[in-house]
């Protein structure tokens, strides 16, 4: 029998999917209890319950797709104030952290893709879906949701995720894509983790730096600054998941802020909470015992 505490989730990220297409990522959600083995698959991570990428939906630049094919999920800026996610889920680009509780049978996929690619795929621009979380049947025919049901009813995940990838591709235009100022300059953003003038960018692409931030903004959906604040603070994240916590000093200048003191500011402004006390399990059941700040934050949990 299984101890409950190896009871956990396994996320996959489908890289192979999203070749030669625009969009960000494909991946899948589902119960798994945690391996033995010394070594895990390219691009899967075993996430124990209490894990607070689990239970966090973090700031961020792109638009998701969810697909809920387990138990149904929970999100809001926090418990008490959470409400149930609809099981075909369109969520836009966040400026501030969710709480997440993700029901005992977890069975998921979903897709990432630029937010300027918004009004192609859903048909509302980037804009109006800032900070929102809507119901796909809210911005797709009826017709063509109930075909996306059909087709992923039964069908094992990487199978469910093929049928999502045709459907989110089949309304783009291949010649217009990302193809733009403001896609190149997102792309630009992002490769460089924020950290990359305003005012460089609007004299590259010819224009003043208003009109570049109005332009960006109304096809991202974001302000080119807040987009690369983002951007810049994913890849905090991950450096901080990637290093042992004794190194986390040295981390702030090659992440491109001013300080260690700066670094945490702006951690604290997108996840809630310090790096020290937002990557610590969230979970009130584990016996603080269990909790050591060492090693790296997949290691905090013995």
């Amino acid at each position: 029998m299984s101890d409950p505490f190896d009871l956990g989730v396994l996320y996959v990220d489908h890289r192979a999917l999203v070749v030669g297409t625009p969009l960000a990522s494909l991946w899948s959600y589902e119960s798994s209890v945690r391996s033995r083995g010394p070594f895990d698959p390219p691009h899967q991570h075993w996430l124990h319950r209490s894990d607070p990428l689990l239970n966090t939906m973090l700031p961020g630049t792109h638009v998701s797709i969810v697909v809920n094919l387990g138990d149904p999920w929970a999100t809001g800026r926090s418990l008490p104030a959470s409400r149930l996610l609809p099981n075909l889920a369109v969520i836009g680009p966040f400026t501030w952290p969710q709480f997440l509780r993700v029901g005992r049978r977890v069975r998921a996929v979903g897709a990432v893709l630029p937010s300027i690619l918004a009004s192609e795929v859903f048909g509302v621009p980037a804009p109006d879906l800032v900070n929102q979380i809507v119901p796909l049947q809210d911005l797709w025919p009826r017709e063509r949701v109930e075909r996306l049901h059909a087709a992923r009813a039964g069908l094992p995940l990487h199978d469910g995720l093929a049928v999502l990838r045709r459907a989110l591709l089949r309304p783009l235009d291949p010649a217009a894509r990302l193809d733009t100022v403001e896609g190149a300059a997102a792309r630009l953003l992002a490769a460089r983790h924020g950290r990359l003038s305003i005012e460089q960018m609007a004299a590259h692409y010819g224009l003043s730096r208003q009109r570049f931030a109005h332009r960006f903004h109304q096809a991202a959906g974001l302000s080119p600054k807040l987009f690369g604040r983002i951007v810049r603070f994913q890849g905090l994240v991950q450096a901080l998941l990637a290093n042992d916590v004794s190194h986390w000093a040295s981390v702030a200048s090659e992440a491109g802020f001013y300080d260690q003191a700066h670094m945490i500011n702006e951690f604290r402004d997108f996840a809630g909470a310090p790096p020290t006390r937002f990557f610590k399990p969230h979970d009130d059941t584990i016996d603080s015992s269990r909790i050591q700040v060492q090693g790296r934050p997949s290691e905090w949990l013995r």
